[in-house]
């Protein structure tokens, strides 16, 4: 068989496999000379990390240094200091990696246990590393970890991490009898109080019982966590001069957004740092508040700016002016001898074939590996390689990632084209909808599997799509059912359809598919709310991020199915009804 194969592009992956099987026995140096040899593979390429934790394990510290390459895994790098100290050949830019490899806030991997011993042995464990790595835990919350390392040190150590562990379980009685011996976790036991009774921090702050030097820390924790969840009673906290906070900045502005207190939203945009204040989303609704006062001509400068941008804000600053939508692709693509070329290369080829034979994991590997390897005029074509290919994901993300930016034929491809079309007919939904809902679920891959488990091109939750799959009177055959194009979208439409008829608008509709309909209705105005509003205050940044890219993506969409442009205020009604 392996003759057979040697002329064909594929047969270093055959090469691969064969060697994968056997790579116990081979050598540090021939599996090098084998890259060297084949260096179009990504899968040869990932041989070496294979060898390389194999070697590491069995403490082969001379082959394991020889294979070494540069990466960010903490288990190799472990290995890979050991290696240098138990060779002698450790350096101080070594001894500080080390230090920032122990120091981390949570438990390292057992990979790194033999490093640490030789680190302790050696000295470099200090009081004060150790003191920094407390600090670490604690901060990413792992008390227990913080309790361990406190054991060799002194009794003030251990009440240090005790008065962190009272700031979270007993806020109220830390800010009174604590917080001014440990000011720094001030912030957060008020933060906590202010989640579980934020009248009673209000009452602790009012009578001054908690101490006059934290004061303002208690305050800032209070006004953070009070904004977030759009308490009234936030307002005078948010206009109090606080210390500088990224989360309160923003929250600060979201606030007095979702109340449309528009004087206070300038007030609030004016204390964000000037960087901030120049992103699109601060532009639009500096512009929205001068409007809202009476300001249109000093609005309409930014307006101008952000309707620049194809995007949630650009397209609503559009709508703000009555302006048209510009959506033509303004990049150059490259000349298509360019395009030939890359589709030529060896690299390039085995990455197609893959696809082409359905092993997508792989071929995403390798073609991940081949973009690394070319110039953005190469990947720009690459981009263009991948659509001719209907490989749509490669398409998306390579344009992306190019400076193809604006390229919305390739960003934005019509993917599953036909059974999207039969689910937008079968429950009456715009198709424009749902491949920008699939599009920012899934980038296109119908095998994806997110952290939290949901599957397949419109991210269904298995325990979801178990549920609607027996509505839809559908087989179930487990996460394979999911990992189908077609069954994926019927079930994710149908889901999607029931949240539209809940909830009756498309962006809290969508916003239901990310976070789930009990949190939406939560989230539901008591009155009627402009759409930029409400989506401005929805707690969650991923649900908001989501909602503004699933919406915008429907507008671009409407053109590229339709070619004519759809207004963001024609796809998604620009008021919030607000609860019966």
């Amino acid at each position: 068989m392996k003759n057979s194969w040697i002329d064909s592009p594929l047969y270093q992956e055959l090469i691969a496999e064969q060697t994968a099987k056997k790579l116990g026995s081979i050598s540090a140096q021939n599996l090098e000379k084998l890259i060297e040899q084949y260096p179009d593979s990504a899968a040869i390429a990932k041989l070496r990390w294979k060898k390389l934790f194999r070697l590491g394990r069995a403490n082969w510290h001379n082959d394991f240094l020889f294979l070494y390459r540069q990466t960010d895994n903490v288990k190799l790098n472990c290995y890979k200091l050991e290696a240098k100290f138990h060779l002698k050949q450790d350096s101080e830019s070594d001894h500080r990696e080390a230090l920032r490899l122990w120091a981390h806030g949570r438990s390292q991997p057992k990979d790194c246990d033999a490093l640490f011993s030789k680190m302790q042995k050696l000295g470099l464990i200090t009081k004060e590393v150790r003191l920094r790595r407390i600090d670490n835990a604690l901060e990413k919350k792992q008390l227990q970890l913080a309790r361990w390392l406190a054991k060799p040190l002194d009794k003030s150590v251990k009440q240090r991490v005790n008065a962190w562990a009272q700031a979270r379980r007993y806020p109220e009685k830390f800010l009174i009898e604590q917080a001014e011996n440990f000011p720094k976790w001030t912030d957060m036991a008020a933060s906590r109080l202010a989640r579980k009774n934020p009248d009673r921090l209000l009452k602790l702050i009012k009578d001054r019982k908690i101490p006059d030097t934290v004061r303002k820390l208690a305050i800032l924790g209070a006004a953070r966590t009070m904004a977030i969840n759009l308490d009234p009673a936030a307002a005078p906290l948010l206009r109090i001069d606080l210390p500088a906070h990224p989360i309160l900045n923003h929250w600060r502005v979201r606030y007095f957004i979702h109340y449309q207190q528009w004087p206070d939203v300038l007030r609030a945009i004016s204390k964000l740092p000037p960087e901030e204040r120049e992103k699109i989303e601060w532009n639009y609704w500096t512009s929205r508040a001068l409007t809202m006062i009476g300001s249109d001509d000093l609005a309409m400068e930014g307006f101008q700016k952000v309707a620049q941008s194809n995007s949630w804000y650009g397209f609503l600053s559009a709508d703000y002016l009555g302006m048209p939508y510009d959506l033509r692709a303004k990049s150059e693509r490259p000349p298509e001898t360019l395009i030939d070329r890359v589709n030529q290369r060896t690299d390039v080829i085995v990455a197609r074939l893959l696809f082409e034979e359905g092993l997508t994991v792989m071929a995403r590997r390798q073609w991940d590996f081949v973009t690394g390897r070319l110039t953005a005029d190469e990947q720009k074509a690459a981009a263009i390689l991948a659509n001719r290919w209907n490989w749509h994901s490669r398409s998306a993300v390579t344009a992306h990632q190019s400076g193809l930016t604006d390229d919305y034929e390739l960003r934005y491809p019509r993917a599953f084209e036909k059974p999207l079309k039969k689910a937008a007919k079968r429950h009456d939904l715009a198709l424009s909808w749902l491949s920008g809902l699939m599009r920012s679920e899934s980038l296109y891959m119908h095998d994806i599997r997110s952290p939290a488990g949901a599957l397949g091109l419109m991210q269904v939750m298995p325990k979801t799509g178990r549920q609607t799959a027996k509505e839809l009177n559908l087989k179930w055959r487990g996460n394979r059912t999911l990992v189908n194009p077609s069954t994926n979208i019927r079930i994710g439409t149908y889901y999607l359809a029931k949240q539209l008829s809940r909830f009756g608008h498309p962006a809290l509709a969508t916003a239901a598919y990310n976070a789930g309909p009990h949190r939406v209705k939560q989230w539901m105005p008591e009155e009627t709310m402009p759409l930029d509003v409400w989506v401005a205050s929805i707690p969650f940044t991923e649900t908001r991020n989501y909602v503004q890219r699933v919406l915008a993506a429907q507008v671009i969409y409407e053109w590229r199915y339709n070619g004519k442009l759809t207004r963001l205020n024609q796809v998604a009604m620009p008021q919030i009804a607000g609860r019966e």
